[in-house]
């Protein structure tokens, strides 16, 4: 009886493997050889699969296939590698449902939450925060003041499950921009290939410096992001153009004394001129430059934003 149970469940299996991946015409990589074929077996050296024809089954190295085909099995070695990702890989080791500090590959210091028991073969949001100048350095500790840890606890994660990352700028006098800009972008896209994250749910925000960051990294990167929300940040309103197309709420305080509330009045109106048609603007009266404290617990805005999806660039 278990041997029969076992060769169901291997009849099973198959089943499964062939429904994840359908039928698909191959090309050999000098275009010369075009067939119809399922996957069977795939590795980042060599795929096992049944020609339709004749049902006869074959291994290939990978290179022998075209670009096309090796960027489909690519993309699946990625989904496979995010699949196990929260239990074992590269991040493993920090999803713990605490903050838990690392160095990336580029050398920038951030810290990141993860849920250790989430449903892994789920896709979840990714939220980024930006500190402001004061909370920049090297101790991998200053860039947590502010940020929107509430997101994160039992009732806002049953709502919204997602992953939280903060790095930290090296110097207030560098900012969010140019090498460390690309240096986050770096560590997102690791990040976002290690682990189970929605594509097309990351989320930009930051205060102060880091709400300016927001702006300039939107501008900089606008095809990675579902959506941004600087506070009393301000930007090159010429990048407006390029803003329009990513939703916005945008939060200021009327009293500001660091950062002239005309920045973001300035950067509001010019994205609506470009066309920007999701553009959020919340002057909020009598406040002044610390605002985290009053703009991250509003449940309007947490709805609003995970809410937020950009369109899915994958193809087969």
């Amino acid at each position: 009886m278990n041997v029969i149970l076992r060769l169901l469940a291997a009849g099973l299996l198959i089943s499964i493997a062939q429904a994840a991946h359908p039928t698909r015409d191959w090309t050999s990589s000098d275009g010369k050889s075009k067939f119809q074929g399922d996957l069977i077996e795939f590795s980042d050296k060599e795929v096992k699969i049944r020609r339709r024809s004749d049902f006869n089954q074959f291994r290939l190295p990978l290179d022998r296939l075209s670009k096309e085909d090796q960027d489909y099995i690519h993309s699946l070695l990625r989904e496979k590698r995010r699949d196990a990702g929260v239990k074992d890989g590269a991040y493993a080791t920090k999803i713990t449902g605490q903050f838990t500090k690392g160095v990336s590959k580029q050398g920038m210091n951030y810290q990141i939450w993860g849920n250790p028991k989430i449903e892994a073969t789920e896709r979840y949001p990714l939220v980024i925060w930006l500190h402001g100048a004061g909370q920049s350095g090297d101790d991998n500790e200053a860039q947590m003041g502010g940020a929107p840890k509430l997101w994160l606890d039992e009732a806002h994660q049953k709502q919204g499950p997602c992953f939280m990352l903060a790095p930290q700028c090296p110097s207030r006098d560098i900012g969010w921009k140019n090498e460390v800009a690309d240096k986050l972008l770096a560590l997102i896209a690791d990040v976002a290939d290690h682990l189970p994250i929605d594509d097309t749910r990351i989320y930009l925000t930051g205060s102060s410096m880091g709400g300016s960051g927001t702006w300039y990294i939107a501008a900089k990167y606008p095809q990675v992001f579902a959506a941004a929300v600087p506070l009393c940040g301000g930007a090159d309103a010429k990048n407006a153009e390029i803003l329009k197309n990513i939703p916005f709420w945008v939060f200021h305080g009327d009293q500001d004394d660091m950062v002239p509330v005309e920045r973001s009045r300035t950067m509001v109106e010019a994205v609506k001129k470009a066309g920007g048609e999701v553009i959020n603007y919340s002057e909020l009266a009598g406040e002044g430059h610390g605002i985290t404290g009053v703009v991250y617990p509003r449940s309007d805005l947490h709805e609003w934003l995970f809410k937020q999806k950009k369109a899915s660039q994958t193809s087969n």
